[in-house]
């Protein structure tokens, strides 16, 4: 675990120093300014060798190498004047002796200037002021420089004046005095004074060898140091520069090529959408991969989605995938999916399914008149972002926002979303965040539209299929279809089914008189009263030419037999208007209850139709209730 956390944090810190994570124009301005400063500290480094070998080169020059040739002219110019002192000694005549003190003068004089023109003061360059404060000459013996002039100044003085006094007693010593002994003592001194000024150069010229060995050590060293400075600056530069390349292509390039391929086997159809792109940095190439990796959920989100909605069985449950989808997946809480009628005329909620009127952010007049819903009208979106109250069927106060979505079938709005959002409040979203919402909202939506259109379409036809195309009517196939249904729920709730088997009573004469075009509005008039003496839960079937089957679902013992005679009542009070004339029709209606009369429900049916036979007989317009009596075979 320990090396697990330490591998992290070299991983950490190796990401810091390459700016893996930063910005990419803020990355490589910081690459770029770290170069500069590479390349500052290499020069600094390098001028740093060159003002120091340069100012310690000149000192050797200006210093060093003068005192040199000063100690060696110091030295030859005194082996001379020891030389003369003693030529000076056997001189024997003044002449003689005044050739010899002036050469000997001479050559004292030629020290002394030597000696003042190297010690006068020069001028120094403000760099090498500065450097002379900043670094230490420790190599160059300022102090036993400046001692050895002193001594050679006071030694030149001190020989000059012994010169001075021995030339004197040399005079005398030529015209006849007797001052030997004291002409010995000061040419003793003499000599004394010569041999120290001779053992100081020697020792001053061993002095400056060896500064001239520390001034050679010295630049070794600076040299040196500059030398590994640099080899380490270098590879530290090289090294980072090494790992800036690698981490910065491994952020990079690796993404890039993976987007690439995947873009192209997306292009093929071949690509495993939950594979996603390593995201290596939070730069803008992460940005780009994570962004990537969202757009492939959101594909494979989307293709998922649709292979569901595919596979439902009824447009319920599509819509009701949407609402998830909406809900679960976009983040939209408060929606409502609206579905137009297949004549275009009307609308309504179906999903989430309303209650009532008040339920809708609508007004509900667009429920029976969908022309009144912008968005059904126009085409497209309509949104109160773009401009507020853009649609007068929004009821809603103006702390909310709306987009309604057209769901474009067949060329026409199909139906709409209504999406519906808080202008202000802690849950208020801004309008950016709304329309990315909306817009993703959008992409399921686009994705729903063929199921929607493929399914509306099998709605259609299999609707042809079992209804009655003149009456609109169920037909004898829908019955077939749907009784177990409706018998399952029968059961299930413990209830009776209702079964009233109608019949035109003398419809056949309608046609002969008045013509088939008189009978089939008298038949859809008819089916027309039937429906309105119903509830919305029965079922009326066209069964035959004029023969009615309504089934009652849910009713209690005897609600058969109520209901059909209302149904001939209304029937009886019809007036049906044919051409010019008006004529009445009536209607005879047998009645069965299932689970009452049969546990078979085809059984129950036929009961009906004996019951139906048996008003015939009775003399027509009337209601009848099966009973056991009307039925004489043995068996179903």
């Amino acid at each position: 675990m320990p090396e697990v956390k330490k591998r992290g944090l070299i991983k950490r810190f190796i990401r810091l120093i390459t700016f893996v994570d930063l910005p990419i124009r803020r990355k490589f301005s910081l690459f770029s300014i770290g170069v500069l400063f590479w390349f500052v500290l290499l020069s600094c480094v390098s001028f740093y060798v060159l003002i120091d070998v340069n100012i310690k080169t000149a000192q050797v020059v200006d210093s060093l190498l003068p005192y040199e040739r000063f100690a060696q002219d110091v030295l030859r110019k005194s082996k001379e004047i020891d030389r003369l002192v003693a030529d000076l000694a056997q001189a024997s005549n003044e002449q003689t002796l005044s050739l010899k003190s002036e050469r000997i003068k001479s050559g004292l004089q030629a020290i002394s200037q030597s000696h003042d023109q190297l010690d006068a003061p020069r001028m120094q360059s403000p760099i090498r002021l500065i450097w002379n404060r900043l670094s230490a000459n420790d190599w160059i013996d300022e102090v036993g420089n400046r001692a050895y002039l002193e001594t050679v100044a006071l030694s030149t003085a001190s020989l000059r004046q012994l010169l001075s006094e021995i030339t004197y007693l040399k005079v005398e010593q030529i015209n006849g005095g007797d001052n030997r002994s004291q002409l010995e003592k000061l040419t003793g001194r003499f000599g004394a004074a010569e041999g120290e000024l001779t053992s100081a150069s020697v020792g001053f010229l061993e002095s400056i060898s060896q500064q001239t060995n520390r001034y050679s050590s010295s630049i070794t060293t600076t040299t040196s140091y500059a030398f590994w400075m640099i080899i380490t600056v270098l590879t530290l530069a090289s090294g980072l520069l090494a790992i800036f390349t690698f981490w910065i292509s491994d952020s990079i390039v690796l993404p890039v090529t993976s987007m690439i391929t995947k873009i192209h086997t997306l292009a093929t159809g071949h690509v495993d959408l939950t594979d996603k792109i390593v995201v290596r940095s939070d730069d803008e190439i992460g940005e780009m991969s994570q962004e990537f990796n969202d757009l492939m959920d959101t594909v494979h989100g989307m293709t998922v989605f649709k292979n569901v909605i595919e596979e439902d069985a009824t447009l319920e449950d599509v819509y009701s995938r949407m609402g998830e989808a909406f809900s679960v997946n976009v983040g939209i809480d408060n929606y409502r999916i609206y579905e137009v009628s297949s004549d275009y005329k009307g609308m309504q909620a179906v999903f989430p399914i309303a209650i009532s009127d008040k339920e809708l952010d609508c007004h509900p007049d667009i429920l029976t008149s969908c022309d009144l819903c912008r968005a059904v009208k126009t085409g497209h979106s309509i949104s109160s972002l773009a401009y507020d109250r853009v649609c007068k069927q929004f009821m809603d106060d103006q702390n909310k926002v709306h987009v309604c979505v057209p769901m474009i079938i067949g060329g026409h709005a199909g139906g709409v979303v209504q999406f519906v959002f808080d202008k202000e409040g802690e849950h208020a979203l801004t309008r950016n965040e709304i329309e990315q919402k909306v817009a993703k909202a959008e992409a399921y939506i686009k994705q729903s539209l063929s199921v929607l259109e493929a399914k509306r379409l099998m709605n259609t036809l299999r609707e042809s299929s079992l209804r009655d195309p003149m009456t609109g009517l169920f037909n004898r196939r829908f019955l077939q279809d749907q009784a177990s249904h409706l018998i399952a729920g029968t059961l299930r709730r413990n209830k009776i089914i209702g079964l009233l088997m109608c019949d035109i009573d003398f419809f056949k004469q309608v046609n002969d008189q008045y013509g088939h075009d008189a009978g089939d509005q008298v038949l859809k008039e008819t089916s027309a009263i039937i429906v309105k003496s119903v509830r919305e839960s029965d079922v009326v079937v066209r069964f035959g030419g004029e023969e009615f089957l309504v089934v009652l679902t849910d009713v209690e013992l005897g609600d058969g037999l109520i209901v059909a005679e209302k149904i001939r009542s209304n029937i009886e009070d019809k007036v049906f208007i044919v051409g010019a004339e008006k004529i009445r029709k009536t209607i005879s209606i047998g009645v069965s209850e299932y689970q009452t009369d049969s546990d078979g429900f085809w059984q129950c049916i036929k009961y009906a139709d004996v019951a139906l036979y048996q008003a015939k007989e009775n003399g027509r317009n009337k209601a009848l209730r099966f009973e056991e009596s009307m039925w004489t075979a043995e068996e179903f």
